[in-house]
């Protein structure tokens, strides 16, 4: 006897019905699984559908194929200067492969240094630049125990609006950016989420977190939240591993900068800052530096001492106590030594102790006001603060000697010596026999790399401030420094 369709609707419903209930537990794993293995709403279930590409996907076996030929779409519309079709596949990517992690480094970069640099407008370059670092955001929100994503945010903050070309009008454009969200960042001193208009502060927040979640055991590229997520990516990097001292020590390069920033018009139109603004950002710098200097690190070698192979703990903070340097067992002396150096140290953490005295802070303010004073002409004003400046920054700088004989000190100095022997010869004045630091001034005057009176105060870079290169397994942009911080 053959079914009726009546039996088969039946026989249908309670397949269906079955189906639905068996779905309930399942969807139920699926968000226990979501939550424990940190992966975000591309990943599961929020995928867009929308396109063929997706339908391809959803069908199962071909997102690796799908990817592959969006990658090769990128590249088309970057050649082709395709921009919103590049963002637009970028975004496919990372719907299909959330977890694969080079695509958010890689085209993060690729929109924020590559496209950005494609136009003309500062305001333009903004925009590219702000959608890179939203793009590499979005990337932490997938990845949430991702070390290096949360690093390179922190890099393009820092870097790029800190270091480019144009960073005096980039600095103001992010300064008058109406997006708080993209002005906030988790304070690890005040333990809350705040907003800050100084694209190095946001570095500074960053960067922070990136190395508080390596300490709290967070996996580098990788790892991830646990171990049984696969990563489509073998990672290449190297940010975030015990012995990676120049990840470490980002947070205090990106609040140095930020000191020294406020004490120049670093911003357009932004008048610069002293007095015990600028006194108390310099002892938070000094605070990084000690933080990252007591860090202990272990040599890489392996030694015999009572029987026993053993690697020793190296502090670069032991670099600056010559008591306690000289009881270090000889194979810490030698790691403690070449990391302190490696890494200029003492020079930083000198500088900080130095430039956060109320000295170091008037002598900086008469180097400014002197070089304003030039700018407008009035010559007579500008030698006395020069004047005035120097003989400060000379007696300051006699209880910090590491940090006064220094090369990037010393070519520092020197620029504001070659000022103030440009001002007396506009007055017809001689120049004095003797004077402080004029033994800087043969160098300064044979250094025809950095315009004197325009290059220092119109950019966000200070003399004597080494900048950073792109992370090692990134494209580097055709306007990147070339050199790392520390070196």
């Amino acid at each position: 006897m053959r079914p009726t369709n009546q039996t088969k609707k039946m026989v249908y419903g309670i397949v269906i019905v079955a189906l639905l209930v068996a779905m309930v537990p399942a969807t139920a794993r699926v968000n226990r699984i979501k939550v424990e293995k940190d992966l975000g709403e591309a990943a599961i279930g929020q995928i867009d559908s929308g396109s063929f590409m997706m339908k391809l996907f959803l069908l199962g076996g071909f997102r690796g194929i799908v990817a592959n030929y969006l990658w090769i779409q990128a590249e088309d519309h970057k050649k082709n200067h395709d921009w919103d079709r590049l963002k637009a596949t970028v975004d496919l990517i990372t719907k299909l492969q959330p977890h694969f992690l080079s695509i958010w480094t890689f085209q993060g970069w690729n929109l924020a240094y590559n496209v950005s640099v494609e136009w003309d407008a500062p305001e333009d370059k903004y925009d590219w630049i702000k959608q890179g670092i939203k793009f590499v955001q979005e990337g932490v929100r997938n990845n949430q125990r991702s070390p290096d994503l949360i690093w390179d945010t922190a890099w393009f903050y820092y870097h790029k609006l800190g270091f480019s070309d144009e960073s005096i009008i980039l600095r103001r454009l992010f300064r008058d950016d109406e997006d708080e969200g993209f002005k906030t960042y988790y304070d690890p001193e005040e333990r809350r989420d705040v907003v800050r208009n100084d694209n190095f502060q946001l570095g500074y927040g960053w960067f922070s977190r990136a190395v508080s979640l390596v300490d709290e055991g967070g996996a580098r590229v990788g790892g991830g939240t646990s171990s049984d997520i696969t990563y489509i990516d073998p990672t290449p990097q190297r940010k975030g591993r015990a012995d990676d001292i120049a990840f470490r020590s980002m947070p205090a390069h990106a609040q140095t900068h930020y000191a020294a920033a406020l004490e120049k018009m670093s911003i357009a139109g932004v008048e610069a800052t002293f007095g015990e603004v600028a006194k108390n950002e310099w002892a938070k710098a000094l605070r990084e530096w000690i933080k990252f200097g007591q860090h202990k690190f272990m040599s890489h070698n392996v030694v015999l001492r009572d029987g026993e192979y053993v690697k020793d703990e190296v502090y670069l903070d032991d670099a600056t106590n010559p008591e306690k340097f000289k009881t270090l067992p000889e194979n810490a002396q030698y790691w403690t030594d070449r990391w302190a150096s490696q890494m200029n140290y003492r020079y930083w953490k000198e500088r900080a102790q130095a430039e956060m005295t109320s000295e170091g802070v008037a002598a900086r303010q008469s180097f400014y006001e002197g070089t304003k004073a030039y700018k407008t002409g009035d010559f007579a004003t500008a030698a006395e603060k020069f004047r005035e400046g120097l003989a400060i920054w000379d007696e300051n700088l006699k209880g910090f000697p590491t940090y006064r004989d220094d090369d990037l000190s010393r070519k520092d100095t020197g620029l504001v010596v070659k000022r103030y022997v440009r001002v007396l010869r506009q007055l017809g004045e001689p120049v004095p026999d003797v004077f402080p630091f004029k033994d800087l001034l043969a160098a300064a005057e044979a250094d025809n790399t950095v315009d004197p009176f325009d290059a220092i105060e119109m950019l966000g870079v200070g003399a004597g401030e080494v900048s950073s290169a792109p992370p090692p397994s990134q494209p580097r942009a055709s306007d990147a420094p070339a050199t790392r911080p520390g070196g």
